[in-house]
């Protein structure tokens, strides 16, 4: 679950274009990975827990199940959104218009995010402590790379070049290669964003701690899968929006600020690269509608 539902949540933190970004890697990656997707995350997730013999089996078909479930109900849903955002890319778009957009993107995931589809729930009520704390060591290390990346000698020009680095290769994923105009907006809108590392660094630390704890009150009070169920359901909630009132404001604000800087790239890019962005989101659309039908 861990693993899952972090990943989920990076994704629903940053700007639509990194978002939709995220969901466009390079199309042949998208049929490779998705038909092995159940394999990927079961190796992640037992990077965590590291699973016993006797949970390796179950771990293995819940999973699959749940593949089963996405790939049905899913990804007609994915190759829908796409096709619906497809024609606002020919024209301007405005922030209040790329946060409709990231709403919708956003609304796309709500399903996978809900642990009312979570096959794998009752692998919560089975956990060892000792699982748990090859939870919360792995979690460090996550930590440390994280901290690596982003606080460790990161000065504010550094910090905007490695986050101008990182929306430059997702953005020129849907548009293809960007001018000197849209680097330059890109660069202006991240330079205006309200993102602090050591804030986002906080908030990753408080969802961590919260799901460890969840996790071991279900085994504490050795809770039933419904009853895990409905916990990680109210975990999810707190993920998704933060407790305190100052860290929802942070969380809005940066997803303010992302649509933000959509609007101001897409606006500056050529009527030649938004007939790409229109080729690139077809190109999806067809690859998820080819994996809807090899179920």
């Amino acid at each position: 679950m861990n693993n899952l539902a972090l990943t989920v949540k990076r994704t629903w933190l940053v700007a639509l274009l990194l978002l939709l970004a995220a969901l466009l890697p390079a199309c042949t990656v998208v049929k490779v990975a998705y038909n092995q997707l159940d394999t990927l995350l079961y190796w992640r997730l037992d990077g965590y827990a590291d699973f016993t013999r006797e949970q390796a089996p179950r771990v293995q078909e819940s999973l699959a199940q749940f593949h089963q479930w996405h790939r049905r109900t899913q990804l007609p849903a994915y190759a829908e959104l796409l096709q619906r955002l497809r024609p606002k890319l020919a024209g301007s778009i405005s922030p209040e218009q790329a946060c409709s957009m990231f709403d919708q993107v956003r609304g796309a995931a709500d399903a996978t995010l809900d642990p009312a589809q979570w096959t794998l729930v009752w692998m919560a009520t089975e956990l060892t402590e000792e699982q748990l704390r090859k939870i919360e060591k792995k979690q460090a290390s996550s930590d440390a790379d994280w901290r690596k990346e982003w606080l460790v000698n990161m000065t504010p020009e550094k910090l905007l070049d490695a986050r101008f680095e990182k929306a430059l290769s997702r953005s020129e994923m849907l548009y293809g290669n960007l001018d000197g105009p849209q680097k330059a907006a890109l660069r202006v809108g991240l330079g205006a964003s309200s993102f602090d590392p050591s804030r986002s660094y906080a908030e990753r630390q408080r969802r961590e701690h919260d799901l460890l704890n969840v996790l071991r009150k279900i085994n504490a009070d050795k809770l039933d899968t419904e009853q895990a169920r409905a916990l990680l359901a109210a975990y999810m909630g707190r993920a998704l929006l933060p407790p305190d009132l100052a860290d929802q404001r942070y969380t809005q604000m940066l997803v303010r600020d992302g649509c933000a800087t959509f609007s101001r790239l897409h606006n500056s890019t050529t009527p030649a690269q938004r007939a790409q962005a229109a080729v690139t989101l077809d190109r999806y659309t067809r690859d998820f509608r080819l994996l809807i039908a090899q179920r």
